[in-house]
């Protein structure tokens, strides 16, 4: 009976002990919540399984103490440090256990991101447009991390992923110092955002992408080759705009790509590279100073084509091959006379020759029902030339302005 007695006041005693506990803990995480609001400035919100808290304050120097309240205040998920003038690197945000995502943009002191270094949950870092941030050891054997995202870091000269084993996408646009990058142990990477590197001379491993999707290395005009990328056999979306490559062959092996952006290419003169491409639905080409001819338009090209600001593109001859493009950009090609082909593309619905001086007609516009708009600013079709045209479709505009 006396055992029994002493189970019963030791089972009281300890509810009471926990009752007491949660009583602190509630009364703790108030204090951490007004303590993050009234001293840093903090927004705090909880709302579908996410905690997030965001900080831009002044006072936000030392992520260590703001790491502590934070900590007393929940089990935080998102935390937004965007704006914070002082903030320099993210020592103390190892005491986070629970964080998933980690957002830094346009922080003008930071320059390191000391601290996250192997976070256990941490999939996603977007530190963007931080002037001077050169400083991306720290991300080394971070378990978890899919998202990277170092945008507009214009001071990073060296990025090294090769840890990164269940990275999905990395965004390096405009850092403008990064010379060299290796990506061949990212086997599930799906995104590669290279555009504006302008020192990047060397991308390595690119073969072993095989899960990547979209690739954009436009305006990294160091860079002379692409070598390994006609294993990419998931590419869906390729820019290259303002890469001198000296070989397009492997390019138009690609069998799954949607999308082309090119531009600046000498060494474009016709399309021909790419005429067996028949998973390609956009063409994008621009400024290619020899690009002469439309002769090897891939024939699944529907979606758009854009050949513009081409000086040596005289005639749409061999256009017919397209026969099921909706949209045709030709803005700028001075020196284009011959747009009679276009009459062949029935499913045409805008059509762009604004700045097309040699263009002085539009009759073959008259049987295209399906033509709504076709801008002719600064083209050399005089608006009075249009009024005798026989238009099937009867609510077409023609737009002289110049944009």
């Amino acid at each position: 009976m006396k055992s029994y007695a002493r189970i019963v006041v030791f089972l009281f005693s300890l509810l009471a002990t926990l009752a007491i506990l949660v009583i602190w803990k509630k009364g703790d995480r108030a204090d951490a919540l007004e303590a993050l609001v009234s001293t840093y400035e903090a927004e705090v919100s909880i709302s579908e399984g996410d905690f997030y808290v965001g900080c831009d304050s002044e006072r936000l120097e030392d992520l260590v103490a703001f790491s502590q309240v934070v900590k007393r205040a929940g089990d935080v998920t998102i935390l937004d440090l965007t704006g914070a003038p002082n903030l320099r690197d993210f020592k103390g945000i190892e005491q986070l256990t629970s964080l998933t995502s980690l957002i830094a943009i346009d922080c003008p002191a930071l320059v390191s991101a000391a601290g996250v270094s192997r976070h256990p949950s941490i999939y996603e870092i977007v530190l963007v447009d931080n002037a001077l941030f050169s400083d991306a050891s720290a991300i080394q054997g971070m378990p978890a991390l899919e998202i990277l995202d170092f945008s507009g870091c214009v001071s990073l000269e060296t990025v090294e992923v090769s840890s990164l084993s269940k990275l999905k996408d990395l965004f390096l646009s405009r850092c403008r110092k990064v010379e060299s990058l290796d990506v061949s142990s990212l086997s599930n990477l799906k995104q590669l955002y290279a555009d504006g590197c302008g020192s990047l001379t060397t991308l390595t491993g690119l073969s072993s992408l095989t899960e990547l999707t979209d690739l954009d290395v436009g305006n990294a005009t160091s860079l002379g080759k692409l070598e390994g990328i006609s294993a990419l056999n998931s590419l869906i979306v390729l820019d290259i705009r303002n890469v001198e490559l000296t070989d397009l062959s492997e390019i138009g092996k690609l069998p799954t790509l949607r999308v082309l952006r090119m531009g600046g290419q000498s060494i474009v003169t016709t399309l021909e590279p790419f005429s067996g491409m028949t998973s390609l639905k956009e063409i994008h080409l621009e400024a290619c100073p020899n690009f002469h001819s439309i002769k090897g338009i891939p024939p699944g090209i529907s979606q758009y084509a854009g050949f513009t600001h081409c000086p040596q593109l005289k005639s749409l001859a061999g256009i017919e091959a397209g026969g099921m493009i909706e949209q045709l950009d030709l803005t700028g090609c001075e020196n284009l006379s011959d747009v009679s082909a276009i009459a062949s593309l029935e499913k045409l619905t805008q059509l762009n020759l604004v700045k097309c001086r040699g263009v002085r007609k539009v009759n073959f516009i008259e049987s295209l029902s399906g033509l709504g708009v076709v801008m002719l600013g600064g083209s050399g079709v005089v608006p009075a030339s249009t009024e005798e045209l026989r238009l099937a479709n009867k609510e077409i505009i023609l737009d002289f302005s110049v944009q």
